[in-house]
């Protein structure tokens, strides 16, 4: 599709003949006196009258100097060719998965004998695939917090590194706290207007320097939501115990959600629900490039300029 930038401008195609039409001194009079018998004049005389060529080499003048104009015009609108849209989605929405990768998580009291773990990645990688309008992170947790994946869009990769996990792969204790924290710092490199966490975990903090409470109120000052999901039994002993309490007051503090999963089909209807929750969100970019034809004009006008240059120089004479 072509189309001028600055279409306006072709009002100024009359405005030589204007110009010429009606300010004064741009037209010139000349007397001329008709005689019926000047050809048996101009014999005796050695007169040659002007022929017709004259006047068409005039007339081809004017029409190049005319067409020159227009060329000029053309290019000064800044004639362009549109191609085709560019449409890029961009998510509006940056979303972190914190998963307890403590020792605990090997236990295998799921329904089909598979440690927690395990379920817990079959269940996270089916969440991730759903995903793909969003930016994703994942971190993990034992002792500390460790990042391994900042936010993207190359889910392939983050499966892959989801995939790779064993339990105590961060130390054998929980860090809810410090997860948090570092879940914090992450956030503060996203530009997106939305920011949540699905913090996943089995047990209870016992090993952050930062309370989880504390933490969860500066998330919630920096607009974070998170949501909670305790997979364990809140009846076990110990560090086996999950501490549902506490989950709960994380996701109420910044407003997020908290659900509980005591098996793998639990599992999967938790994040099933938080997939309802947070619906994608995208943004459509759209582009068309514009290629710039000006030159075209301009170069066909320089081309007529220099053939009205040629017409205007006298030819050789012949030598007698």
């Amino acid at each position: 599709m072509y189309v001028l930038d600055l279409p306006w401008l072709l009002l100024l195609l009359p405005l030589p003949w204007l110009l010429q039409r009606w300010l004064p001194g741009t037209r010139q009079r000349q007397d001329a006196l008709r005689l019926p018998f000047f050809h048996q004049l101009a014999g005796p005389l050695g007169l040659t009258p002007a022929n017709a060529a004259g006047s068409s080499a005039g007339l081809l003048a004017t029409l190049l100097e005319a067409l020159a104009w227009c060329l000029l015009v053309l290019a000064l609108a800044a004639p362009s060719r549109l191609e085709p849209p560019l449409v890029k989605q961009q998510p509006l929405r940056d979303l972190l998965l914190a998963l307890d990768a403590s020792m605990s998580m090997a236990n295998t009291d799921t329904s089909d004998g598979r440690t927690r773990l395990q379920a817990v990645q079959q269940v996270v990688d089916d969440f991730v695939q759903r995903r793909a309008g969003d930016r994703l992170g994942l971190l993990v947790f034992g002792d500390q917090p460790y990042t391994q994946a900042t936010f993207t869009q190359d889910h392939a990769t983050l499966r892959q590194l989801l995939a790779e996990l064993q339990p105590g792969i961060a130390g054998p204790r929980t860090a809810l706290g410090d997860s948090i924290g570092l879940a914090i710092r992450l956030f503060r490199q996203s530009q997106s207007p939305e920011r949540v966490m699905i913090l996943l975990s089995d047990g209870s903090d016992t090993s952050s320097r930062k309370s989880p409470d504390d933490a969860a109120l500066v998330a919630r000052d920096q607009g974070i939501v998170i949501h909670s999901i305790g997979f364990g039994d809140p009846n076990a002993e110990g560090e086996q115990r999950l501490d549902a309490e506490q989950l709960q007051r994380i996701a109420a503090i910044t407003g997020g959600r908290y659900l509980h999963a005591s098996n793998q089909r639990e599992l999967a209807a938790a994040f099933d629900a938080l997939d309802r929750l947070t619906p994608q969100l995208q943004q459509r970019l759209e582009f068309q490039p514009r290629t710039p034809l000006y030159w075209y004009p301009l170069a066909a006008m320089i081309a007529v300029l220099l053939l009205r240059l040629l017409l205007s120089l006298p030819l050789p004479r012949r030598a007698a």
